[in-house]
């Protein structure tokens, strides 16, 4: 059980950008996958890539090195698929920014990235040949795939939306995309330039669907669905101020931890640095951060 109490917010700095968290939970700790964002560029594939660190209790940090080529990011949640793990991701920031995975037998060494679901850049809503923030859920023998595509022309500018896809294909070659004529989940009244950063959870037999709205005044928000396939939105998920979040945050992602949530949380602090924090819940719904330091 991880110990709380020695831990405050944020749980971890460094002199590179950190962003786009994902945990992997072993019985000896945690692998954290995360973006690599590095000197400030956007703009640079060079700049960018998927970092992997490994913790035993979010004090002292591993081992910590890319585990792909530049010009990668967003990691989403790893899965046990066909006989090994899978880590979905994105090429970034080169267009088309296209979806892809890796693929591991021991959670250190990792494949080449192999791209998928190319077809999901043609969608009518997503003119800007974009697919980003891959999260992908296993329910018995189907593997979903929410995604997220950008309209160009729809809405005020550039809008993120939700899609999603699904196989039963242990090779993820054939994937049938479900949101084809228009997204899963778009713009609302505190959304209006659309959400990303997808992570599902099953809390008391109904499926959550957590993610950051909105892109310019970003927070949390979320869904819930009894089949992953339908989902009714429920509107802003209220997350306590603290300094390492003074900016924005979002890129949410959880695991179950005994009897009680954990959330690896991305924050932007006043001077534009992103870190990582934790908060706990013992509903999925109400969040409580760690005390800031």
């Amino acid at each position: 059980m991880l110990n709380l109490n020695r831990l405050k917010n944020p749980i971890w700095t460094r002199s590179d950008n950190l962003r786009d968290p994902s945990v992997f939970k072993t019985k000896e700790g945690y692998h954290l996958f995360y973006s690599r964002f590095s000197n400030k560029d956007w703009s640079k594939p060079e700049n960018w890539s998927i970092g992997h660190v490994f913790t035993k209790d979010f004090i002292i940090f591993d081992k910590d090195r890319d585990i792909s080529p530049k010009g990668f990011a967003s990691p989403g949640d790893v899965i046990l698929w066909g006989g090994r793990y899978i880590i979905p991701y994105q090429a970034y920031p080169e267009r088309p920014t296209k979806l892809c995975f890796s693929q591991s037998q021991d959670l250190i060494l990792w494949s080449e990235p192999e791209f998928f679901m190319e077809e999901a850049l043609e969608l009518p809503w997503n003119q800007a040949q974009r697919t980003i923030d891959p999260t992908f859920v296993v329910d018995g023998d189907t593997l979903h795939c929410y995604f997220v595509g950008t309209d160009l022309i729809n809405y005020s500018g550039h809008t993120n939306l939700i899609g999603h896809a699904v196989t039963k294909d242990t090779d993820l070659r054939k994937w049938d995309i479900l949101s084809t004529d228009k997204p899963l989940i778009g713009v609302g009244k505190d959304a209006p330039d659309g959400v990303e950063n997808v992570v599902v959870i099953n809390r008391d037999n109904q499926w959550t669907m957590i993610y950051s709205e909105g892109l310019k005044n970003q927070h949390l928000a979320y869904a819930v669905s009894d089949d992953l396939y339908t989902w009714e939105l429920k509107g802003r998920l209220e997350i306590e101020a603290q300094n390492w979040i003074a900016t924005r945050y979002g890129a949410p992602f959880i695991w179950k931890e005994d009897d009680m949530w954990l959330m690896i949380l991305m924050g932007e602090d006043a001077e534009n640095n992103t870190a990582f924090g934790l908060l706990s819940s013992t509903d999925g719904l109400k969040w409580n951060m760690l005390q800031d330091k």
